[in-house]
């Protein structure tokens, strides 16, 4: 019940804090800086205690399994002679989900062949090869804005 508590309680803190400063923004707008500057205050205090009680609990570190100690006394009954016991083994840590997740896109990217980067045509696709280079004339439109520049320069 009290873990149930703590899970419900931060993100219910968090919520009243965003809606808070939404609405405070706009009692600040409408109602001045009197109703506004409180309100926004308390919603940015709810909104940290938000985020304290959102961060994972620490956990404790798993206490190592019973089963490595069945496998190195059956690895002694094996060997015999061989002294097993100088050698301690080690478990392997138990990678997470992300971790295997890397490290199989790891081997998969070791495995793929590059292939070089090279264009089909690159004369064709260089800007400006298809245009003609002719100077560039005014046109129609113009003759209407060299007529009443001209008149602002006539004397009279």
């Amino acid at each position: 019940m009290k873990n149930l508590l703590f899970k419900l309680i931060g993100p219910l803190f968090a919520a009243i804090g965003v809606f808070g400063l939404a609405g405070s923004g706009i009692i600040w707008n409408f109602l001045g800086r009197s109703l506004g500057l409180p309100s926004t205050m308390a919603s940015l205090l709810s909104l940290m205690l938000g985020f304290v009680l959102l961060r994972p609990l620490a956990r404790t570190p798993a206490s190592p399994s019973t089963s490595t100690t069945s496998t190195s006394s059956q690895t002694e009954t094996l060997v015999g002679d061989v002294d097993v016991d100088s050698t301690e083994a080690v478990p392997a840590p138990a990678l997470t989900t992300a971790e295997s997740i890397a490290q199989e896109l790891a081997e998969s990217q070791k495995l793929l062949d590059v292939a070089p980067q090279v264009n089909f045509a690159p004369k064709m696709l260089l800007p400006g090869q298809g245009l003609p280079n002719r100077r560039r004339r005014p046109g129609a439109s113009l003759k209407r804005y060299k007529t009443m520049a001209g008149e602002l320069f006539v004397t009279k």
